[in-house]
């Protein structure tokens, strides 16, 4: 399976691709009361499936250049919990792909209106003869993709689990592999699904879970691994990124198993040195030959090329407060968009090199508005570090 897909290519030639924002806690930004449900954003395919529609085409208009699915808590045995048998599952899921499909068809119409509307009015469109505001710089040329979201296992559980990964011990590799094969199955057929998004995987057992899957159905598509860590060194079951995580995952990247990998639904303060460590390990990797008993009973081989992109969303840098149920500012926290847009020019031309960069919990459209602007904007000289966060997953959060 090729790691890579034409339009992803495509955008990885202008340096990096801007990903979206949050899901569930930006519906609840909305108005929608989550709270009552295991299914978190996805009870609104059933609830309110216009309203899905309406996030992915406000994120899009913003400048993404890839929207997610609102799959993040979607799962066969998610939904049966919830009382919706296999087949119905399977439908929410394709009607998932389908809302985020309309969106960007809708996103295109919308471009292309307003391109025709300045080549007649002489490059700038107006309104009453006054000048229009400037639009943010907007998605590639061609079309925006469509990442399909894919939870960890702790996000089924609907526990906190996704920030644990206690459930490592008591959950076998192949269950583990399953619960994701029946998720994707229902929507492997789909040819306007671009990319598979695994997100906030909390153990390098998942991950060595879903790298066998890909291995086994070769399901076509470019796919992320993104992982939640409690720390600039750890992933939330403990295991070192960089030292576990990162080889295994460079391998995958060799077998054209996996594109990219990183770290979303984590403090912003810990993205930098995450991924500034996760990128040393890459290139010792790529200078380290396999030893092989062949070719006369000794030698190596040289390094395979691992290919491997870096990817972060962590979260707006606020906590969440359980006693009372609501988001504080920590002191350290970068929610403000242009702080966080900040933030991710260093993440992006930093010792990190991030290549695909967006937002988790409590990001919006204003995040990724503020970032597309300061990430098309020309190289400052120096950067601005980034800052604090705690939260939930991009496709969850």
């Amino acid at each position: 399976m090729s790691s890579q897909h034409p339009g992803l290519s495509a955008l990885l030639e202008r340096g990096f691709v801007l990903l979206d924002g949050a899901q569930g806690t930006e519906l609840e930004q909305r108005g929608v009361n989550l709270g009552g449900s295991k299914l978190w954003s996805a009870q609104l395919l059933i609830d309110d499936p216009a309203m899905i529609r309406e996030v992915h085409l406000d994120y899009l208009r913003a400048g993404s250049d890839v929207i997610t699915t609102f799959t993040y808590q979607a799962s066969i045995p998610g939904f049966a919990a919830a009382g919706v048998d296999a087949a119905a599952a399977a439908a929410l899921l394709n009607r998932a792909v389908d809302l985020a499909a309309e969106a960007r068809e809708a996103f295109l119409a919308e471009r292309a209106e307003a391109a025709a509307a300045s080549d007649t009015s002489g490059g700038a469109a107006t309104n009453g003869g006054e000048v229009a505001a400037a639009e943010p710089p907007q998605p590639m040329s061609g079309r925006p993709l469509i990442a399909y979201s894919c939870g960890s296992y702790g996000g089924y559980l609907a526990d906190g689990s996704e920030f644990r990964g206690d459930y490592a011990e008591s959950t076998s590799l192949d269950q583990l592999m399953e619960f994701h094969r029946t998720r994707l199955e229902p929507v492997r057929h789909r040819t306007d699904i671009d990319l598979l998004a695994f997100e906030t995987i909390p153990c390098l057992k998942e991950a060595e879970a879903i790298v066998a899957l890909l291995r086994r159905e070769r399901y076509g598509k470019p796919a992320w691994i993104s992982f939640s860590c409690r720390d600039a060194l750890h992933t939330c079951r403990g295991e070192g990124f960089a030292r576990d995580c990162v080889p295994m995952l460079a391998a995958a990247a060799a077998e054209g198993l996996v594109a990219a990998a990183g770290v979303n639904c984590t403090a912003p303060r810990h993205v930098g040195p995450l991924l500034a460590a996760a990128r040393e390990q890459l290139s010792a990797l790529s200078s380290v030959p396999i030893p092989t008993t062949t070719a006369g009973g000794g030698g190596a081989l040289p390094p395979p090329p691992h290919s491997l992109l870096l990817l972060c969303y962590p979260n707006s840098g606020e906590d969440w407060d359980g006693e009372h149920r609501c988001w504080r500012h920590s002191p350290d926290d970068i929610s403000e968009p242009g702080c966080f847009a900040r933030a991710a020019i260093d993440w992006v031309r930093g010792p990190a090199g991030v290549r695909l960069v967006g937002g988790c919990c409590r990001t919006g459209p204003g995040h990724i508005r503020a970032m597309r602007a300061a990430l098309a904007a020309p190289a400052a000289a120096g950067g601005v570090s980034g800052g604090d966060g705690a939260g939930d997953g991009a496709g969850g959060g």
